[in-house]
Formats: structure tokens, C-alpha cells, sequence
């Protein structure tokens, strides 16, 4: 099994299409089979469960249960059960399950040509699609932005022509994913030839490196971190890891000193987005590793601003990922580096994250134990505002927290109070706080609606909170963070108790459409 997950994998099978083939060698159920194709155990399963949920119950028995049904020892899942083992294996929620068949009975169906074996395991390659593109480029001056525009709706009509003789929903799912690849990378990322140049000299002998070399490669990852708060990080994280292993070649051939020190700044601050990425793609074991990396080579190159936000970041995570004290510390840490490196900017949000640490200690913490750390989350909070207030323009960490000002804080602030049980106060400021954050860092947008929601959710305003769940999910097309989406979904969750009123319904509809639930 172990060595039939890894063939199949190399071939490039996705976990749907490996479980199928279990079912069929092994005559498994689809729990068992999405199981047995990822090589997990009961028991690793239950982990993965507990470190994603850690509120929500769950043990080897009633897994075993749930794989059971619907034999007689076992017990049916529900839904929400299968869209947590869903999230496990990478799959559907609806793959998990052994219905039956019925579609022969639709006289629109379009019945494929019998074939024997497995289903074939296939990529596509340039060759392949390469008759369907525009044969002839344009030609004639016009503006850049009309130039894309005319260059996508051509492709456009290529694609569309191929869709129709193909697997649609397949194919549809293929040209969205290239799309954002190729519209996640303008021009502005690639090197002139001047440039090009001053990199391939680099490469060859580490002693050219000089400034102008490190300000292209650190331009161009801000201009990638940019990509990712707009388009999310599926397309992104490619050419950041490309970024850091120039990088890590240039100091493992050797560089002088002075520039060596750079490099490891900037090394540091590549590893530290490669973190973020992961971290939206809800890698988060992958995530903690970078961020272990991007502080070492924070400390190695003396970077005071560096360490703070790595710590900052790194906080962000621990918190999400459900160890909040582990959150608390390393905001603490991310505040003493701030004020080190003297930058009013890193320590306001060294003390938002903190602020959101110990939120979720309060949010885990019996009624009776809450009043300390309730104080402090709201301590933090303050003085994140008042680090903010005193921040001075010409701060030169600025450059690493474009997205944090008022409006980010304020979104902060009503997260807090959400956590901390007033919905009430929550909503008021999550509305002050949505008109205050930069449209262009469109998850923080999604994530002051969902905010808003769930403070409308908690005060039993159904049609409210769908309307902003909708838009949340709406903005989630456009930026297609992994994490993003869970908490849409999650969220949606919710509401199950009011399943069946219009609103929820038209909800339905939209993330339907969004393509956010099946």
C-alpha cells in the first residue's frame, strides 16, 4: 500500500483517484479508502482532527464507527463530520460516502465509452493545448491594460472552444487555475534584460552581488506578497520558493560580508512569506518549519525588525492553530525585537496578535478563570492603538506590515470582542473597521465580513449574517485561500439550525455558485 500510494502519487493522482483505485484492489468503503490512500491511522487521523478542531471532540472509536456504517456496528456519520474528514483527506465531503447510483435514469446523460482497468492517470502538456491558443499575436500600440484585457479574452475563446469538446468541469477547474497563474504574474515581477543580466552575473560568481541585485529580488517578492493578498497563494508560492533557493545559493557560494548580511535579511523575509503561504494554504506543519528557518536566518544577519515579524507571524499561526499560550509568547517576543529595532509600526502589531493570543486563551478558559486574561487581550488592544497613533512615516520596518493600520486594528478590536462573548460592541466596530481597510488586500476584507456575520450570527440576525457570509464568500473567487474558504465554510456551518429558511437557502445558492461548498 505504502509503495502503491507513492506510484500513483508520482504519476500524479489526485487522493479521489487513489482511493478509487483502494476500493476497487481492496474492496474498501470510502472512508476506509481515503484513509488507507493518505497511509494514515485511525489514530493519525484522530491527530489531525484535534490539532484542526481541538473544541470538537472526537476519538479512534467513533472513527471506527463512522467506517463501520452502515454495517451493524457502526453508526452514520454526520454531515459535519464528513466535512471535517473531508478537509483530512483532501477531498469531498459527498466522496465519503457509498450512495448509489442513479444518474442512468437521466435521458440527458452522455454516456462515456466503456474502457476496462483503473481510470487512466493522465497529465497535459504544453503540446497538448498549444493548437488551441491564438495562432497570431496582436499587433498595433495600445495602452497596456487594453493590450491584457483584448490578450485574456482571446484566450478566453480558445479555451472556451477546447471546454466544449472536453470534460467540463474538469477542464473549467484546469483553465481557472491557469488563469490565475498567468495573471498572478505581470510584468512587473519579471527582470529587464539589465537585470536579467545582473542575476545570471550573480549566480555565476556570488562576488557581483551588490545592492542593486538584492533590491530586485526583494522588489519582486513584495510585488508577489501584493499577488497573494489579491489572488491567494496557490499561484504565488512557486516563484517565492524559486526566490529563495537563488538566495540560499548565493550565501552557500559565498558573498563579502557586508552583503552577506542582506541576503540573510532577505532570506529571512522569503522564508517568512513562503511561511504565510503555507499557512494560507492551511499547511501548517509546513508553515511552522519556515518560520523556524526565516527566524534563524533573521538572528544570523542581526535583523531586529525581521525577528519581530517573524515572530509576529509566527504568533498568528500558533494562535490559529489552536495553542493560544504559544501564541501569547511568541507576540511577547515579537514586541521586544519591535521596540529593539525602534519601530512603532512592528510593535502596534506585535501587540494586535498578541491582543488575538489572548483572546482565544479567554475563548478556551473557563467563565469563572477569564477576568486576567480578559484584561490583558483588551490591554493589547489599546496599546496597539496607541503604538499605531505614534508610528512615524518615515519608519523603515513599515515596508514589512503595508497591510496594518486603523482599519486592520479596528478589525482586530471586533474579533476580540467577539471572542471574548460581546456580539453586540463586535458588530458596531467591525463596521467602522470595514470601511477602513485597503480594498486591495481583499482576504483582511473577507475576513472583517465574516467577522460581521458571525457577530450577526451570535445575535440571532439570520438574514444578516447570511448577506455578509455571501460577500465574504464572494470575495473568497477572487482571493482563493484555502484557509479563507474553511472559515466561509465553517462559518456557514453555523447555521445549520436555521437550514431551512430563504435565507440560508439563497446563502446556499451563492457559495454553490462560488463554487465554495458541492
Amino acid at each position: 500500500m505504502d509503495r502503491l500510494t507513492a506510484e500513483l502519487r508520482e504519476r500524479g493522482a489526485t487522493w479521489t483517484e487513489i482511493a478509487h483505485e483502494y476500493r476497487r484492489r481492496y474492496r474498501l468503503n470510502a472512508r476506509q479508502a481515503f484513509r488507507e490512500a493518505h497511509r494514515f491511522t485511525q489514530e493519525r487521523v484522530v491527530d489531525e482532527w484535534k490539532a484542526r478542531w481541538p473544541s470538537e471532540p472526537f476519538s479512534v472509536r467513533k472513527l471506527g464507527s463512522w467506517e463501520a456504517w452502515p454495517g451493524l456496528t457502526g453508526n452514520e456519520p454526520p454531515l459535519a463530520g464528513l466535512n471535517r474528514l473531508a478537509r483530512v483527506y483532501r477531498c469531498r465531503a459527498s466522496d465519503l460516502v457509498d450512495g448509489e447510483d442513479h444518474t442512468g435514469g437521466d435521458e440527458n446523460l452522455v454516456v462515456p465509452r466503456a474502457r476496462s482497468g483503473p481510470p487512466a492517470l493522465t497529465g497535459i502538456s504544453f503540446s497538448d493545448i498549444k493548437g488551441i491558443l491564438p495562432g497570431e499575436p496582436l499587433t498595433g500600440p495600445m495602452p497596456p491594460g487594453e493590450q491584457r484585457d483584448r490578450e485574456f479574452e482571446q484566450l478566453v475563446h480558445a479555451f472556451t472552444d477546447w471546454a466544449t469538446q472536453m470534460n467540463r468541469r474538469d477542464v473549467l477547474a484546469l483553465i481557472g487555475a491557469a488563469a490565475t497563474s498567468a495573471y498572478a504574474a505581470p510584468s512587473p515581477a519579471r527582470p529587464n534584460a539589465e537585470e536579467t543580466q545582473r542575476l545570471t552575473l550573480a549566480a555565476a560568481d556570488p562576488s557581483r552581488v551588490d545592492e542593486a541585485t538584492v533590491g530586485h529580488i526583494e522588489s519582486a517578492l513584495r510585488h508577489c506578497m501584493r499577488q497573494e493578498d489579491a489572488l491567494g497563494p496557490q499561484a504565488i508560492v512557486a516563484t517565492v520558493l524559486a526566490q529563495q533557493h537563488l538566495v540560499t545559493s548565493l550565501l552557500s557560494a559565498g558573498v563579502d560580508e557586508h552583503m552577506r548580511g542582506k541576503l540573510l535579511s532577505l532570506l529571512a523575509d522569503i522564508r517568512r512569506c513562503t511561511a504565510w503561504m503555507l499557512f494560507n494554504l492551511n499547511d501548517f506543519r509546513g508553515a511552522d518549519y519556515y518560520y523556524a528557518q526565516a527566524r534563524n536566518a533573521a538572528h544570523q544577519g542581526d535583523d531586529d525588525a525581521m525577528c519581530s515579524m517573524v515572530l509576529a507571524n509566527w504568533s498568528q499561526l500558533a494562535s490559529w492553530r489552536g495553542d493560544p499560550r504559544l501564541g501569547v509568547e511568541h507576540a511577547l517576543g515579537a514586541f521586544a525585537w519591535g521596540q529593539r529595532a525602534g519601530s512603532k509600526m512592528l510593535m502596534a502589531y506585535a501587540s494586535d496578535v498578541g491582543a488575538r493570543a489572548y483572546a482565544a486563551v479567554v475563548r478556551r478558559t473557563p467563565k469563572s478563570e477569564r477576568r486576567k486574561d480578559h484584561t490583558r487581550c483588551f490591554r493589547l488592544v489599546d496599546q496597539a492603538q496607541r503604538e499605531l497613533a505614534a508610528a512615524d512615516e518615515n519608519d523603515p520596518a513599515a515596508r514589512l506590515v503595508p497591510f496594518y493600520g486603523e482599519g486592520q486594528h479596528l478589525s482586530t478590536r471586533a474579533g476580540c470582542l467577539l471572542d471574548t462573548g460581546d456580539p453586540a460592541q463586535a458588530l458596531e466596530v467591525a463596521r467602522t473597521a470595514a470601511a477602513g481597510i485597503d480594498p486591495s488586500f481583499v482576504r483582511n476584507v473577507a475576513y472583517i465580513k465574516l467577522k460581521t456575520a458571525q457577530a450577526h450570527l451570535a445575535l440571532r440576525h439570520i438574514d444578516e449574517a447570511c448577506e455578509e457570509l455571501g460577500e465574504a464568500a464572494r470575495l473568497a473567487r477572487h482571493n482563493t485561500s484555502p484557509r479563507l474558504v474553511r472559515s466561509v465554510v465553517e462559518t456557514r456551518e453555523q447555521l445549520s439550525p436555521w437550514q431551512r429558511t430563504g435565507s440560508v437557502a439563497a446563502l446556499d445558492e451563492r457559495l454553490h455558485a462560488a463554487r465554495l461548498i458541492a
